[in-house]
């Protein structure tokens, strides 16, 4: 008995070994077809290697290379810091955070001077107009913003009478007073905004300034609509609906009696269908 225990424990052992052995390798070779499946494509990317504030001129040192997969690699990015910097070291004209991409869009021109200028694209201008409390929204404008420019004037108007239009939409904000930085969000108010505009829009609204007032409407970030044009006048004002009719509400009088019983005297009323002896129980 003892003898034939022994053996069918040996012959589980070598069973079990066989088998541990067998799916060990079984999963060493299910890995290494997985690794060599997922292995990704990497190319070099220029990304930034601190934060980048707006009108910082570029230097070596903010920059560096990283591989990056080739699939979600952002379409002009570059892969050479020496491109990157060229002749003269651009630019930054948009805040980039440490590890994101260097794009174009980005960075001014090689050469170009630093300031507001390098921000201006081309066939765009830079146009300052006033505002205080009211009309720049509060304070709540701030470098980056995108706003919409409301011109307020009676001119033309036969019943001189103002009124109110929408001038430009959609215009960014390139300036706060002399604050161009587009990490301040707190509210500050101003007195004077900075637009980027098209040059007519710019001579529009010179002379709206002349001619009227103007203010500001805040845009939310990612609200790129134009809406159509419209005027506000004193007839938006005023509700008028004609042919109103007003309905008055009277309150139904019942019929009633008066109940004295010595001195005590009141007034019950007198209830549709119901016996007036019942009515008198109820009020004592």
């Amino acid at each position: 008995m003892q003898i034939r225990a022994l053996i069918v424990l040996a012959v589980s052992l070598i069973l079990g070994g066989v088998t541990v052995y067998l799916a060990n390798t079984y999963l060493q070779q299910e890995v290494g077809v997985r690794s060599e499946g997922e292995v990704v494509k990497t190319v070099p990317v220029v990304v930034a290697a601190s934060n980048l504030k707006i009108t910082t001129r570029l230097d070596r040192l903010m920059l560096q290379v990283v591989q990056w997969p080739e699939e979600s690699v952002p379409e002009n990015a570059y892969q050479s810091i020496d491109v990157v910097m060229g002749d003269k070291p651009p630019v930054v004209l948009r805040e980039t955070r440490r590890g994101e991409p260097l794009l174009p869009y980005k960075l001014s021109p090689h050469g170009a001077r630093g300031g507001l200028p390098a921000r201006i694209p081309e066939d765009m201008r830079a146009i300052t107009m006033p505002v205080n409390e009211i009309r720049g929204v509060a304070g709540f404008v701030s470098p980056g913003d995108y706003v919409d420019v409301l011109h307020t004037t009676n001119l033309g108007r036969r019943d001189e009478r103002p009124v109110t239009r929408m001038l430009i939409q959609n215009a960014r904000v390139l300036g706060v007073d002399q604050e161009s930085s587009e990490s301040e969000t707190d509210p500050n108010v101003a007195n004077a905004v900075t637009l980027l505009v098209t040059p007519f829009d710019g001579q529009r609204v010179n002379l709206a300034i002349a001619t009227g007032e103007v203010g500001l409407m805040l845009r939310n970030e990612f609200d790129a609509s134009l809406i159509e044009e419209q005027v506000a006048s004193y007839e938006h004002l005023l509700t008028i609906e004609k042919n109103r009719k007003t309905k008055i509400y009277k309150r139904e009088r019942r019929p009633s009696v008066e109940v004295i019983r010595g001195l005590d005297i009141r007034k019950q009323e007198v209830k549709e269908g119901e016996p007036l002896d019942q009515q008198s129980d109820a009020a004592r």
